[in-house]
């Protein structure tokens, strides 16, 4: 047998080496990782835009059945149903609309089974639902959340034709009368008719029940017809992240850059930058007010 002053020397990596090879990889993975983020991100919001498409597809699928838009407050009352459950049957949810009692508010426990219900298509996979929802005894009747709101138009969305405010925009209350296509005087290509909502008012809290003091951070369930959860006003502030429940009813989302994802009454899908004029905003949101708008 060779002595071990002839054996063969085994050389391994220095301590320095196996450094520089951790130092590299971290790097390397440093320099992926944001691509890899924006890469989800831009499938997102891709996910989003096609949401929003099916919703627009559907309100038009609504119109050609009903000869009119579905107002947000199916059966004329806030407590009922909203436009999001109107259009169910156009989702491929038919059973679950064949399930909803319209004549019994959306938080009666006999329409629990429907409204608890997710959706995915009233959810954008880049909003963060930043609790539980519902927390029992705490989210009225459990009902599920969502993350998109029909828009009214640029006023108060509880305008009635008796205040002589009725809602000037896309989808209105009962009080405002119904709208068709030919009241987009406007054009339909200059009219929004459904935009994003989402869970980020960090100074939104419960003010009652069990859950009081604790931060709430939206109110946007899907089958909810009040105002607050799925009728927005493009009202300033637009895209908030703070202002409680003076804000609730106003359009925002999750995604980076100050963007919100609206669908025009035309069925296209397009993003409003915060920086946007609310003057052009406002345009946007009405169906019948002969603002020039151009390019946005």
């Amino acid at each position: 047998m060779p002595s071990p002053a002839t054996s063969p020397r085994r050389r391994g990596f220095t301590l320095i080496e196996l450094l520089v090879v951790i130092a590299i990889i971290a790097t390397l993975v440093a320099l992926l990782l944001p691509a890899v983020q924006q890469a989800r991100e831009a499938a997102r919001r891709t996910q989003c835009s096609n949401n929003l498409k099916q919703m627009a597809l559907a309100l038009h699928n609504y119109h050609d059945v009903y000869s009119a838009f579905p107002n947000y407050d199916n059966g004329g009352s806030i407590a009922n149903a909203s436009a999001f459950v109107s259009i169910l049957p156009f989702l491929d949810q038919a059973p679950m609309f064949n399930l909803y009692n319209f004549s019994l508010g959306n938080s009666a426990p006999e329409n629990e089974q429907v409204v608890r219900q997710r959706i995915p298509a009233y959810l954008c996979p880049t909003a963060v639902i930043r609790r539980e929802v519902p927390i029992s005894g705490c989210d009225s009747n459990n009902r599920a959340p969502g993350t998109y709101a029909v828009c009214t138009g640029s006023d108060d969305p509880y305008g009635t034709i008796e205040d002589g405010n009725p809602n000037n925009g896309a989808i209105v209350s009962s009080g405002s009368g119904i709208t068709k296509i030919r009241d987009f005087t406007d054009g339909t290509t200059n009219t929004l008719m459904v935009g994003e909502s989402a869970w980020n008012l960090e100074d939104y809290v419960f003010t009652s029940g069990p859950c009081m003091g604790q931060v709430r951070w939206g109110f946007t369930y899907w089958s909810s017809p009040y105002p607050l959860a799925t009728a927005f006003t493009t009202m300033p502030p637009f895209n908030p992240k703070s202002g409680g429940s003076a804000s609730l009813d106003r359009f925002r989302s999750d995604h980076p850059g100050g963007m919100v994802n609206f669908a025009l009454a035309d069925g296209s899908v397009r993003f409003l930058n915060d920086n946007i004029a609310q003057t052009v905003l406002d345009a946007l949101a009405t169906r019948a007010k002969g603002e020039v708008i151009g390019e946005f």
